[in-house]
């Protein structure tokens, strides 16, 4: 009791502490320091490792009152507060739902004037989040200087943060230089054959650098390995 611990996205003092909890601390600072080393200025700054004095008890029962109602969480991958259901899946405590997307912004998102706005619309945020976006993510390609959203981001790896609503958020965020390739363009060389590593290929999209492409494998290899031609 009285001992700090690692929770979904910082520290906490939730008594009773869960008995799957080997490690525990005398203070957020040591908690933070072990559980959260690249991220340690966030976790201080969590409502779990700075209680709020200027509320009553009460008062913080009633914002965040856990029931059918409280659905919303705090999502730092994207910034902003959602109520898609997967709280559950994803270990939120009760004592982190909120009933409003207000509510929410105002313990977890202070810094962040849009919160409630993008909470109530996330399409307007320009980010992608997992069942309430349509679609697949578009995602800055790793190979290429071009958004995509080709459903290939999780062979990728590419982290929710790094996801997309659309084509042009996605560019502004990542192709700083103003030539993001437009989607359209990707189908000029799409099934062509080109050189990589060992051999030819016809994996879309063609990097960027790539500039002989070729209709067939044989037209590859000839060309491209004269002396490995089989």
């Amino acid at each position: 009791e009285g001992k700090w611990y690692k929770a979904y996205d910082g520290c906490t003092m939730k008594s009773p502490v869960p008995d799957w909890i080997k490690d525990v601390y005398d203070t957020a600072e040591q908690c933070c320091k072990k559980q959260f080393q690249n991220n340690y200025d966030s976790c201080l700054i969590t409502p779990q490792a700075t209680p709020n004095p200027t509320k009553e008890p009460e008062e913080l029962k009633n914002e965040n009152e856990v029931g059918a109602s409280s659905s919303w969480y705090q999502d730092h991958s994207v910034g902003f507060c959602v109520n898609d259901g997967k709280h559950v899946e994803k270990f939120i405590s009760n004592d982190l739902m909120f009933g409003s997307a207000e509510t929410c912004c105002k313990d977890f998102f202070t810094f962040n004037d849009d919160c409630e706005s993008y909470s109530l619309n996330p399409g307007s945020s320009g980010k992608w989040v997992e069942g309430i976006t349509p679609g697949n993510p578009w995602y800055k390609h790793p190979t290429t200087n071009r958004c995509v959203n080709d459903g290939n981001h999780e062979n990728y790896s590419i982290q929710t943060s790094q996801m997309y609503s659309t084509e042009d958020s996605c560019c502004d965020a990542h192709i700083f230089d103003g030539n993001c390739v437009p989607e359209s363009s990707m189908k000029v060389n799409e099934g062509k054959w080109y050189k990589a590593y060992d051999g030819c290929t016809m994996k879309s999209p063609v990097p960027d650098w790539i500039k002989d492409v070729y209709d067939t494998a044989e037209q590859c290899c000839k060309k491209q390995f004269q002396n490995n031609y089989d």
